[in-house]
């Protein structure tokens, strides 16, 4: 599928704005994404776990190959003369983009990654220890009395739901009555993995990589800004950071009752229903090759409820919904950082942006981590490729000078000859911070 995309065209605009630019634009949609799902001959479904096989990111880096070669044979692009092009995305897109650029130079001349955690890692805990720097950070309306309630408040459900004899029956009915649980407490007694789907991934929604500052004029709880002041209401007048979090979570929920059902769950995920946007074809790619998983740990300084989310909930959706064991997760991410690289990927031509309020950017090259060989951008008070994201007249100083900076290093790069095998790797190992207040192969399937 070729089409402009919303989210792409601030690049455009201003590059075909240059004297002589011939400028295409082409947006690839993902296989087993949107509307790209394979048919196969038995009419089963594309996300069944043996259909699956062919959905892969090195799949995907080979279809952008293949399409290159395919555009540049079909379509008159840069009046006969030879085309150089430049990969570009944000978040899972963003690394494709850059492993586009690293492991086909001949064919993709430079690559921009904005937001996208190159480095593949089972066990994420840093996400929600970003997430929990994230309530607590002023330029974004964050603070230490908004991280405070939030970590007390689940603190305080933690210890009811941990209750013991007399006191369990109390506390399991207090929070299910404060939090609309469907069936009532009846799924705490029934098993402990559901204390710990409604309790390790936060009993609010936390706007941390979605973050948008413009938003919420109409007290919608959509930014960090906007949810720490109703949080902070909250408490004023209730006393309690239990109650505050209820509070919130009631004008989050678009339900009557808030599910909570592991084993539903699981059945969910190992369903064709979970094909919808794309939620099995990602978690699939998680099992067989990235991890991301994000835990909630004692040791962490996460902000939900401290070790209720372990390794082992992720690695039992791999096994019950995938078909893939444990160790095999484990040793499909250590395929994947050898394959790419990770941080320590050696490229060349390619430009990596991250905010730094998006939790995502523990994993990405940043110039303070990963190779020291790539111009990186760092914006501040900017959520996840939030500066990929459509022009808005609210769009701070932040967000458009790194838009100028990629800008500025793409029409550098395009003057620079296509590079050869055996090309030197660009030197630059400066971060700007900008602040606002192999042969192409027909076919490739994962081992």
């Amino acid at each position: 599928h070729t089409h402009t995309h919303t989210h792409t065209k601030y690049m455009y605009n201003p590059v075909t704005q240059e004297e002589n630019a011939i400028v295409h634009l082409f947006a690839l949609e993902h296989r087993y994404y949107g509307k790209s799902y394979p048919e196969f001959p038995d009419n089963s479904s594309p996300v069944s776990n043996e259909n699956l096989q062919y959905l892969s990111s090195r799949q995907a880096i080979h279809d952008v190959a293949t399409f290159i070669q395919y555009a540049n044979g079909h379509y008159i692009l840069n009046d006969g003369n030879p085309t150089k092009w430049v990969t570009f995305g944000g978040s899972y897109p963003g690394m494709v983009s850059a492993w586009s650029r690293y492991k086909f130079p001949n064919l993709v001349h430079a690559a921009v990654s904005n937001s996208s955690p190159v480095q593949a890692q089972l066990d994420f805990p840093e996400y929600n220890n970003h997430v929990a720097k994230d309530l607590g950070y002023d330029v974004v309306g964050g603070s230490a009395e908004c991280l405070d309630i939030v970590s007390r408040g689940h603190e305080e459900i933690g210890e009811l739901l941990s209750a013991e004899g007399e006191e369990k029956e109390g506390g399991y009915e207090k929070v299910a009555e404060l939090f609309h649980v469907c069936n009532g407490a009846e799924p705490f007694y029934k098993d402990v993995k559901n204390k710990n789907m409604f309790l390790g991934d936060g009993v609010i929604y936390i706007p941390a990589q979605g973050n948008d500052p413009s938003c919420g004029s109409d007290g919608s709880l959509c930014n960090i800004a906007n949810l720490c002041d109703a949080i902070i209401e909250e408490y004023s007048q209730s006393g309690s950071a239990m109650e505050s979090l209820a509070a919130i979570a009631k004008r989050q929920s678009y339900r009557d009752c808030t599910e909570v059902d592991w084993h539903g769950t699981l059945q969910y995920l190992s369903s064709d229903a979970a094909r919808r946007d794309g939620v099995r074809s990602w978690i699939w790619q998680t099992c067989n090759e990235f991890g991301f998983y994000q835990t909630c740990e004692h040791d962490s300084s996460c902000p939900y409820g401290k070790g209720y989310h372990a390794i082992e909930q992720d690695l039992e959706i791999c096994e019950v919904a995938f078909g893939v064991p444990p160790e095999e997760v484990k040793a499909n991410v250590e395929k994947s950082l050898q394959y790419y690289g990770g941080w320590d990927m050696d490229g060349s031509r390619i430009m990596f942006a991250n905010g730094d309020v998006d939790p995502w950017a523990e994993l990405s090259i940043t110039g303070g981590k990963g190779s020291e060989d790539l111009p990186t951008v760092w914006v501040k008070g900017a959520s996840h490729h939030f500066w990929t994201h459509a022009l808005k007249d609210t769009d701070g100083e932040a967000i458009e000078d790194a838009r100028l900076v990629i800008h500025g290093q793409v029409m550098e790069w395009l003057v620079e000859e296509d590079e050869k095998s055996g090309s030197e790797v660009d030197k630059n190992t400066n971060t700007q911070v900008f602040d606002d207040v192999e042969p192409l192969a027909e076919s490739y399937v994962t081992e």
